[in-house]
């Protein structure tokens, strides 16, 4: 037995030799060994040399990069040929991406390519037809793929991947060439349709996301064992240099409380065409835990609460649609933050404050809305003031030509209104189901009651039984039709929205319960691949132009939606628009938890202030800040204000802005004890233009009266 096995290893090796001998006799008819550096054509757009499966291979940045050939030097092929290439594949492709493909209009040439599931295959005219044939099996990702393609107008297509026959196709017929087309290596010469797209908008040219190397055409079919001596003779001995990036948050850990202005770095290939500098994003971060908040180019500067273990969620934006419009508008489409800014308005000791400024655009950046008169579209402005124990204000503004629907207007997508949303992010490498539990939402009301909902047997929700008010508050905030919804009706009145992620702490969105509307996303689910929506086109998808795309694979940074808040009472209504408010964050606390905090936000005690020095301006729910003024004219003098806590407007860290409080360092005195500033009691110093104010924020929660004195540390007792 022994002997016998032998003789047969001794016939492979002999068969194998031969084979390489064979192919020596008979050199490529092209070749792009992408060697010391080098490519024997023009290689347009971003690209760098990497480490390939011999000396160097090609980075493709999947945007820019492509090798061209010019048609008068491009091999001409006959009745026969054989195409093949190591290939090692970052992200599949957003449709069929080009390896190699010399070919016009789809009508005429070949095409050598992956598809969006990250199969192989080869595309080419024969008798009148454009055909495809694609391998059996996907590509894994991060790793070295010996490719080959050969045809044959007598036998047709068949299919190598690492040396094993994977596919072919009898496409017995003479094969029509487009010789005049250049060649193109790692980037599609016609523009074509977005694969998995929920709504189809635009066609989309991009380029192949990995590496090409030892890419060769021959003249001829390689048989077989040709392919497979191939194969073995260049194995790599080591893996591709690709992996799954990170979605940058600036560093890890905690760090000093505050907005910072940084570049946050994604990956080289997506930061190259970027014209921006260091100072393009904003992070939040805090002092006690590595959980930030983000403001970052990649998501067209939408906000996002990151936990410490890596999962991004974001509570949306305003997002509108007009009839005449293909696609809705919104930020998420406004790839290249053309009209999406952020800016530090605050950042000290005891909060931050955030404004993020946008215009809601269609993916074509088409406005809404435009006055005929002054030009101006509809426009946001969301003011984020965050506090060190992970609570903010999310105060949207909106200015429009048209602020409010007219009712029975917005049937499917036509004139609807949106401001909350709630989406995670999954990082690159993971599906939903490894960020968000399968009871990924507790529903909360002011009396604590909750009610979970699970995806694990499909959307929940039930039918809409609001009352009338609440349905016409609905109809005219975002007119959604109710009957083809699910709503989160249960608990009543619920207003506390909990995302269960699997995470140490998870987000929460409370607003007014008054006439609060909320319905669960149920819509756009394909089982098979989620149990939750789950789309790719969002966010860093800057290559194409959708507003709807769904994943089929953990390669890219995709995003899944669980429910919406679409209606709660307005805080400010004005001819030009409206203001709504949200409290948000991240917490440890169960649903029911939140209560304490809900209430101190939504009904928060009365403050006494004590003296004339100053006077009490009450609770600014859109800064969750008590406000009291110094009366003009008065010198420096203690505050002294009474809080007038119970069960009903409890306290729950506080804070107080002093207006006109002047250039005295503070002293903080806490029901008659001294509390000096440190981790608990926090002060804020806010310069003006014409008045410097102060920020006091405490950690305390209190069901009963609390006495807080502000004096100037300088004042003797």
């Amino acid at each position: 037995m022994r002997r016998g096995r032998e003789i047969m290893g001794s016939a492979f090796l002999t068969l194998f030799f031969v084979s390489l001998a064979s192919a020596a006799e008979k050199p490529p008819l092209a070749s792009w060994p992408f060697d010391q550096g080098k490519s024997p054509d023009r290689i347009l757009g971003y690209h760098k040399f990497v480490p390939g499966v011999v000396g160097t291979g090609l980075r493709f940045d999947g945007q820019t990069t492509s090798v061209v050939r010019a048609a008068a030097n491009a091999p001409r092929l006959g009745d026969a040929f054989t195409i093949e290439a190591w290939v090692a594949v970052q992200t599949y492709p957003w449709t069929w991406c080009a390896l190699v493909n010399q070919e016009r209009d789809r009508k005429a040439g070949y095409f050598f390519g992956l598809d969006p599931e990250g199969r192989f295959g080869l595309q080419i005219a024969v008798g009148g037809q454009w055909r495809e044939v694609r391998s059996e099996s996907k590509l894994p990702l991060y790793a070295w793929n010996h490719l080959a393609a050969t045809f044959d107008a007598a036998a047709g297509v068949r299919l190598y991947w690492n040396g094993k026959p994977v596919g072919g196709a009898p496409l017995k017929s003479k094969p029509a060439y487009a010789p005049d087309a250049d060649l193109w290596i790692g980037r599609n010469q016609t523009a074509l349709g977005l694969s998995e797209e929920v709504k189809v908008v635009a066609p989309v040219a991009f380029s192949f996301d990995g590496i090409l190397d030892e890419v060769r055409i021959h003249g001829r079919v390689l048989d077989a064992e040709e392919i497979r001596a191939a194969y073995v003779h260049l194995a790599p001995s080591g893996p591709a240099p690709l992996r799954p990036p990170v979605l940058p948050a600036g560093p890890a850990g905690p760090g000093r409380f505050g907005a910072y202005c940084t570049r946050l770095r994604y990956t080289e290939e997506w930061e190259n065409p970027w014209r921006v500098g260091e100072a393009a994003d904003v992070v939040v971060r805090f002092d006690e835990s590595g959980e930030r908040l983000v403001f970052w180019r990649g998501t067209s500067y939408i906000p996002a609460w990151v936990t410490e273990n890596g999962i991004w969620y974001t509570n949306e934006f305003y997002e509108t649609q007009i009839g005449m419009m293909v696609t809705s508008a919104e930020p998420m489409a406004d790839k290249q933050t053309r009209f999406s800014q952020v800016r530090i308005l605050e950042s000290n000791d005891a909060r931050a404050v955030v404004l993020w400024r946008y215009a809601p655009v269609t993916v074509d950046y088409g406005l809404v809305y435009p006055d005929p008169l002054t030009g101006w579209s509809d426009w946001v402005e969301e003011t984020y003031t965050v506090y060190p124990d992970r609570t903010c204000v999310r105060e949207i503004r909106t200015w429009s030509s048209d602020p409010v629907v007219a009712p029975a207007e917005g049937k499917g997508l036509e004139n609807f209104r949106q401001f909350h949303e709630a989406i995670i992010i999954n990082p690159p490498g993971t599906r939903p189901e490894d960020n968000i539990r399968a009871d990924a939402l507790t529903l909360a009301n002011m009396k604590g009651e909750t009610h979970t909902y699970s995806w694990a047997k499909g959307a929940p929700g039930f039918k809409a039984d609001y009352d009338a008010e609440t349905l016409k508050l609905l109809h005219r905030i975002s007119d959604q039709d109710t009957a083809a919804h699910k709503w989160l009706t249960a608990p009543a009145h619920g207003n506390i929205l909990r995302v269960n992620l699997k995470a140490p702490t998870s987000p929460y969105a409370i607003v007014d319960p008054r006439n609060a509307a909320i319905d669960c996303y149920a819509g756009e689910i394909i089982p098979e691949r989620s149990m939750f929506p789950w789309w790719n086109h969002w966010p860093v998808s800057q290559q194409i132009r959708s507003n709807g795309r769904w994943a089929v694979a953990p390669d890219r940074p995709s995003h899944s939606s669980l429910a919406h808040i679409q209606a709660w009472r307005p805080y400010e209504e004005r001819a030009d628009g409206m203001t709504m408010l949200m409290l948000n964050g991240l917490s440890q606390r169960p649903a029911e938890g939140l209560v304490p905090l809900a209430k101190s936000w939504l009904s928060p005690p009365r403050m006494d202030v004590a003296g004339d020095a100053f006077l009490s301006e009450g609770y600014d729910p859109a800064e969750r800040a008590f406000v009291a003024a110094r009366r003009a004219g008065t010198a420096a003098a203690p505050l002294a204000v009474t809080l007038r806590a119970d069960g009903d407007a409890p306290l729950f860290n506080p804070a107080i802005r002093v207006k006109g409080w002047g250039a005295a360092e503070p002293r903080i005195e806490i029901d008659g004890r001294p509390a000096p500033l440190g981790r608990d009691v926090r002060v804020g110093r806010l310069r003006g233009l014409e008045r410097d104010d102060l920020v006091l924020w405490v950690r305390l929660e209190s069901t009963v009266p609390v006495r807080i004195v502000i004096a100037p540390a300088d004042e003797r007792k």
